[in-house]
């Protein structure tokens, strides 16, 4: 009786141990990962930690239900990229102007990139109450 409380009590601070290890697994590895969000909450940076520099922009109606925005225009550093939405950049910092045809531009300035970051940017643009012609 005694040898089958004491293989009892084993079996149970194993798995103490085990689920000790599982919530250190789960809790102390999440993806390093920074927010920062504009103040004006016209867009959101998303930085991650990877093997590859990237940044990708998702360019999003600003009203509900955020439907994605066909053929954003893309200026990053005063070069133009049309309606590509992922981009291998260079470290350092990068001004980034994201528009679209009837809608208020987005301009992120001084988004640095360091090795490893993957950026992802979700830009929300709303609608310009100004006429595209007179």
């Amino acid at each position: 009786m005694k040898d089958m409380q004491k293989a009892m009590r084993k079996v149970l601070s194993v798995n103490k141990l085990i689920y000790i290890f599982i919530c250190l697994l789960v809790f102390g590895c999440s993806s390093s990962r920074e927010n920062f969000i504009n103040k004006f909450s016209n867009y959101t940076v998303n930085k991650f930690k990877s093997n590859r520099r990237s940044i990708k922009i998702n360019v999003l109606d600003k009203g509900f239900p955020y439907d994605t925005i066909p053929s954003p225009l893309i200026i990053i550093n005063n070069l133009y990229f049309g309606e590509t939405s992922f981009f291998r950049p260079t470290t350092g910092k990068h001004s980034i102007e994201i528009a679209a045809l009837g809608k208020i531009s987005v301009i992120i300035k001084d988004l640095i990139v360091k090795k490893g970051d993957s950026i992802v940017i979700n830009a929300y643009l709303k609608d310009d109450p100004t006429p595209i012609a007179d």
